[in-house]
């Protein structure tokens, strides 16, 4: 193994310049850092890839240009390993993610490197890989959804859909029902009703006429939140059949549990759909809350 002073090591952006790299024209990794510099080495670099879907996504670039992992000498490349294990700890440690992909292709640009992408079952491609195409938006009636007993009471000339996607797919019809209901009606900071979570999360919508009526998500740790009807249809069901679309999704995904913070008007309403409270009474956004769990 390498000596402790060739250990990986943090230094300044500035100073990647120093580092002895023997540049092929034309290749990205030879002329570009390749990323965001979060660690340097004599031998290689590691760089965040700042992706707002996909947080917590490095790549370790070996900067001499070799193609291939045998092209190392052996002291190399236990070294490189080193470097390896140590950004799969420090995602694992820093983002907490569900899994862990690590690939190394190269067949476009010839340059020993490896991608790190952390992954949660909330992602929009779990769990395919995330050079998949991203699922089309499929929307569903009311009746097809599997939840007979929750009764949608709307006319027919409103027929209610519902979807259940990612962010980037149903934030334009969940965004202005959620400031609606949370940032206007109950005075939540914008920047904190739409936080880094939503980019992360499954989102449920239930719309007609191509505008949001309902809407909550399901977080990568299993919180479910953001759950908002719009105040000309309350007391329709639409809150149960939203919670229960979450819970669906949530057992698609293997949740063995799902909780969320409650406000405490509305705890008699999660106790009916299965939720128990628990601990202490709290302030969230300076609304009292209390923290209510469901296993499956």
């Amino acid at each position: 193994m390498p000596a402790p002073s060739s250990r990986p090591g943090f230094l300044n952006v500035s100073q990647l310049q120093q580092v002895p790299i023997k540049p092929v024209e034309g290749c990205v990794f030879c002329e570009e850092v390749g990323g965001r510099l979060l660690q340097h080495h004599e031998d290689f670099r590691v760089v965040a890839i700042d992706d707002i879907e996909l947080p917590g996504c490095a790549r370790v670039i070996w900067n001499h240009h070799v193609a291939e992992l045998s092209e190392l000498t052996e002291t190399q490349r236990l070294l490189l390993i080193q470097a390896l294990h140590e950004t799969d700890l420090r995602i694992r440690t820093l983002h907490k993610p569900h899994k862990i992909n690590i690939a190394s292709f190269g067949n476009k640009v010839p340059h020993l490197h490896f991608h790190f992408i952390a992954r949660w079952k909330t992602d929009p491609w779990w769990p395919e890989s995330t050079w998949s195409e991203r699922p089309p938006l499929q929307w569903q009636g009311i009746s097809a959804a599997g939840f007979a007993e929750a009764a949608v009471q709307l006319s027919e000339s409103e027929p209610a859909l519902l979807a259940v996607s990612d962010w980037t797919q149903l934030k334009d019809l969940a965004t202005p029902l959620r400031r609606a209901v949370f940032v206007e009606e109950q005075s939540v900071p914008e920047e904190e009703e739409f936080d880094s979570f939503d980019s992360m999360s499954r989102h449920v919508v239930i719309a007609a006429n191509n505008v949001a009526l309902g809407t909550g998500r399901l977080a990568p740790d299993g919180r479910l939140g953001r759950i908002s009807v719009a105040k000309g249809h309350r007391q329709k069901g639409l809150g149960r059949f939203l919670v229960r679309a979450l819970l669906k999704e949530a057992q698609r995904l293997n949740f063995p549990s799902v909780y969320l913070h409650g406000q405490l008007h509305a705890l008699g309403f999660y106790e009916q759909l299965g939720f128990m409270a628990e601990g202490e009474e709290f302030m969230e956004c300076e609304i009292a809350h209390r923290r209510m769990s469901l296993s499956f």
